[in-house]
């Protein structure tokens, strides 16, 4: 691994732990969902995903997930986060690899929206031993919002984002 890619790993990383942390001190994104949160850092995994690559987004989420469980002062919450977040990134990596750009960024976006919610809520109803999955309407309901909007900013980010700054073909792959 070259120097130029461990910089632009810890610049991303740091990007995404940064955008984790400032989430974490507002309150839940929807009333009705319990811990709903936008995700923002799911956009720079996106975005490391496309510019960058799959390696390194998954080293990015790994990164931001363990990081963020320490600095929140919360490691058990890597419980929940790390799975959910490999889950989300995995499915995200598979459809940007095999079906961009027929479909969009933001499609991508909200099925890696939905993974992290069912796998978040399959790992929380094994901890507490209560099937939590009558949940999931209300978490998939979040999981359009968080995911529109995370597919949004990764849209936008990458549309604009000079050819330097990317090793990925993405250009080419037409985001339009």
């Amino acid at each position: 691994m070259s120097a130029k890619r461990i910089c632009k790993d810890a610049i991303l990383t740091a990007i995404a732990l940064v955008a984790f942390m400032v989430e974490n001190l507002f309150p839940p994104l929807l009333f009705f969902a319990p811990g709903a949160k936008l995700g923002l850092s799911n956009a720079v995994a996106l975005i490391t995903l496309i510019i960058v690559g799959a390696p390194d987004a998954f080293v990015v989420i790994i990164l931001k997930c363990t990081l963020g469980a320490v600095f929140a002062g919360n490691p058990f919450s890597l419980v929940y986060s790390l799975p959910s977040a490999l889950a989300s990134i995995g499915v995200q990596t598979a459809l940007y690899l095999t079906l961009f750009p027929r479909i969009s960024l933001m499609a991508i976006s909200l099925t890696g929206a939905t993974a992290f919610n069912i796998v978040q809520l399959s790992i929380a109803s094994l901890v507490a031993g209560v099937n939590m999955l009558p949940l999931l309407p209300l978490m998939l309901a979040a999981s359009l919002v968080a995911g529109a909007a995370v597919g949004l900013i990764a849209f936008l980010t990458v549309r604009f984002l000079p050819r330097s700054v990317c090793v990925n073909d993405f250009r080419e792959r037409r985001i339009k």
